[in-house]
């Protein structure tokens, strides 16, 4: 663990003020309309969601208009709903299935390497390596690929390397893990970025491949609300893989903890508001990444009428407020019905000062058009409102979506139909 006994990262995960949960605040942000409302989770209610971002896109060429068919087409027939579910934790929406991968002591971050196996970062320092070596689609060995990594908070396959995110003592930092003799255990290990300011209320977060080949990574503030000596602070940053280049490339984002691009190509992050307005204001957010965007933190936020906040980017979507949320993935496997595919998928932790705030797997459909992306009515893929803290997620390359629940110390796998 870091310094101060706590995970900087998570703000569900913990509060500064409760040190004793083991992660730290996690999250913050921006912009424009009015604040969500909090309300008492409930096996079917849905999220909030924010009124849509006012990036532009660029306008698609006008297509010729179709000549009617001289056929009618038949009706798109309603799929069947499968039946032969088994949903072992939480409340899932009908059809998906919802089982135990297995078991890691407080998981903070998943990400599936080249031959399939599940990596899984640990709050107790390590990189556990799970494989299904039986094929019953549970986790039945897990070695240690990794260890010495305090607080790890993102992990990244990239060129036959394992970059792991993490905090060395207040020096954040990514490293590069190579597993050169085929033992199952990383012997080789490169420093690629260190220095970053992570001896505060938050840390180094997430990490991902952009398609311009660039790394990009989550950066948390120190504070919840300071203006910040370090321009790296508070916001995403940028550079090659083996370290180079690194520039800011958004800022404005109070602990952006979950990164993912879509099939388009887009960066999205969530960020979790400000702790000091208390409990109604202001929400959680996922947003749409810019270069050079600005996202409002610390004075603009959804709800802030200063008119200073007028050019702040505004949330796509956005989440109950005080409720983290963390982990981020775009669907893009073949199992969930077509309907999912592309859509974000967010890890919402839940709150330790306020215990009754939702928690589970919310699912943010996006459409992108000529004002930019706007999302659809959030609902939940699962809701875990008495037990578990969803805090990363990641599809695996069966299809499925994995989940870090780090409260109880398990890797869940939800699947559509069949376990």
């Amino acid at each position: 663990m870091a310094r101060r006994a706590l995970l900087r990262g998570a703000r569900g995960v913990v509060d500064s003020r409760l040190a004793v949960f083991g992660l730290a605040a996690l999250i913050a942000a921006c912009a424009a309309p009015t604040p969500t409302p909090t309300h008492t989770p409930t096996a079917t209610r849905a999220l909030p969601t924010s009124t849509p971002t006012r990036i532009a896109s660029p306008t698609p060429p006008v297509s010729p208009t179709p000549r009617p068919s001289p056929i009618r087409p038949r009706p798109t027939p309603i799929p069947t709903i499968p039946t032969d579910t088994l949903v072992e934790r939480g409340v899932a929406l009908p059809g998906f299935s919802v089982t135990v991968y297995g078991t890691v002591f407080r998981p903070t971050a998943l990400t599936f390497g080249p031959d399939g196996t599940l990596y899984v970062a640990s709050t107790n320092a390590e990189v556990l390596a799970l494989t299904d070596t039986d094929g019953d689609r549970r986790a039945d060995e897990t070695t240690t690929f990794v260890s010495g990594v305090r607080v790890p908070l993102g992990l990244l396959w990239h060129d036959g390397r394992l970059f792991v995110s993490h905090n060395d003592l207040g020096d954040g930092r990514v490293v590069a893990f190579a597993d050169r003799d085929g033992d199952g255990r990383a012997e080789d290990r490169d420093v690629i970025v260190s220095g970053l300011p992570s001896d505060g209320l938050h840390q180094n977060d997430d990490l991902v491949l952009g398609p311009d080949g660039f790394l990009y990574l989550g950066m948390g503030s120190t504070c919840d609300v300071c203006v910040e000596a370090d321009p790296r602070s508070a916001g995403i940053l940028r550079f090659e893989p083996d370290g180079s280049e690194l520039s800011v490339f958004a800022r404005g984002l109070r602990n952006p903890y979950g990164l993912a691009f879509n099939a388009a190509g887009d960066l999205f992050a969530t960020d979790n508001g400000r702790d000091d307005l208390g409990r109604e204001a202001p929400p959680e957010e996922l947003n749409h990444i810019v270069a050079d965007g600005d996202y409002g933190w610390p004075s603009c936020y959804v709800g802030a009428t200063n008119p200073a906040c007028a050019d702040a980017l505004a949330p796509i979507a956005t989440f109950t407020p005080r409720s983290s949320a963390d982990g981020l993935v775009f669907y893009d496997g073949a199992v969930f019905p077509e309907a999912y595919r592309d859509d974000a998928f967010v890890a919402v932790l839940g709150s330790y000062v306020y215990i009754d705030l939702p928690r589970g797997v919310a699912h943010v459909p996006l459409t992108k058009g000529e004002a930019g992306y706007t999302a659809g009515p959030v609902d939940w893929l699962l809701e875990l409102n008495t037990q578990g803290r969803p805090l990363d997620v990641t599809v695996g390359p069966d299809g499925a979506l994995y989940v870090a629940d780090y409260e109880m110390g398990e890797i869940l796998r939800i699947n559509y139909g069949k376990p």
